[in-house]
């Protein structure tokens, strides 16, 4: 039988979902994500294969696991991953393989919608019986019309493409590989980062943590935004640099901000976002939907498979790409 381990930091229905779909020849073990590096290291000593939601674990345990063969991710994000460490030791790492990209680009769409439409003010009034006091006619927008500046266009980036597309907007991307498929279908024009910054009204960063992208988008760059742009980031929050954000958002140089990822998760209670009414915020929850975890279990196993039968897996993190 071939030894598969689970630490799973979602509990019992994510692991249910998990181990509903073993092949046969595998046996499973699930554990909390939480256990220390110590009872981690005793019971990887001898899987083949370690899963982990979500994407963390120490380079002590990836040292000490002797016979594992790949480290399969239910997530997209792997930079809490010593890849370097994992390549040394010869274990490949994969991600899940963009099965969570309808989800994320949905919940780009709504941090959008929720600013232009002011969403959470105008609930908020009508539970206070404020009715339409949230909005003066004047502050609500229309997504039609306006230009689209993607900051990647990668799988997550292209659905968010088709997706705003549909609204009648004008598609612009910025990305180092170029997505002629979106260039043909949307009519998307690739441009500069500069360029791209300062034409765009609505900015969706879908990028990866690396070493490249960290504070990618600083002072400079919101100095070159519309005063009218929005920025949403479903990807990395380390890809802006949060004191910068702050500024632009307080004093205007932005119009607005949806974020559902942060430098530091959870972000504290008494954080200078959390006082700013022009932005739209979520607990890094953009990947999370029911549909997804099936898609994600799915990818899983047939990529613990391909390995169990001498074939390379699919969607694997380099050590260059952290």
């Amino acid at each position: 039988m071939r030894s598969v381990l689970f630490f799973n930091g979602l509990g019992q229905q994510v692991a249910d979902i998990f181990c509903e779909k073993i092949p046969e020849g595998f046996d499973v073990q699930w554990q909390s994500n939480r256990l220390s590096d110590e009872e981690k290291v005793a019971l990887a000593k001898n899987a083949e294969f370690l899963v982990l939601h979500p994407a963390e674990i120490s380079s002590g345990v990836l040292r000490n696991a002797g016979s594992l063969r790949l480290v399969q991710l239910l997530t997209a994000g792997y930079d809490k991953i010593d890849l370097r460490v994992a390549s040394e030791l010869g274990i490949p790492v994969a991600t899940n393989g963009g099965a969570n990209a309808w989800a994320v680009a949905e919940h780009s769409i709504a941090l959008l919608l929720a600013l232009y439409k002011r969403l959470v003010q105008c609930d908020r009034s009508v539970r206070a019986g404020t009715w339409r006091q949230a909005i003066s006619g004047f502050d609500t927008f229309e997504v039609a019309g306006k230009k689209v500046g993607l900051v990647g266009a990668g799988n997550i980036g292209k659905k968010v493409a088709r997706r705003l597309k549909a609204f009648e907007t004008e598609i612009l991307y910025y990305d180092l590989v170029p997505a002629p498929e979106i260039e043909a279908e949307l009519g998307a024009r690739r441009l500069p980062l500069e360029q791209l910054l300062q034409e765009a009204d609505i900015i969706c960063l879908h990028l990866p943590l690396l070493k490249e992208t960290r504070g990618l988008i600083g002072k400079r760059q919101f100095s070159m935004m519309k005063p009218t742009a929005v920025l949403l980031n479903t990807s990395r929050g380390e890809v802006v640099d949060e004191e910068a954000l702050v500024t632009a958002l307080k004093e205007r140089r932005i119009a607005g901000a949806g974020l559902d990822v942060f430098p530091n998760e959870p972000i504290a209670p008494d954080h200078p976002l959390l006082q700013l009414e022009n932005l739209v915020l979520t607990p890094h929850s953009a990947g999370h939907a029911y549909e997804g975890w099936f898609r994600r279990v799915r990818f899983a196993w047939e990529n613990i498979q391909r390995v169990a039968s001498g074939e390379p897996p699919l969607s694997v993190a380099l050590p260059e790409q952290a």
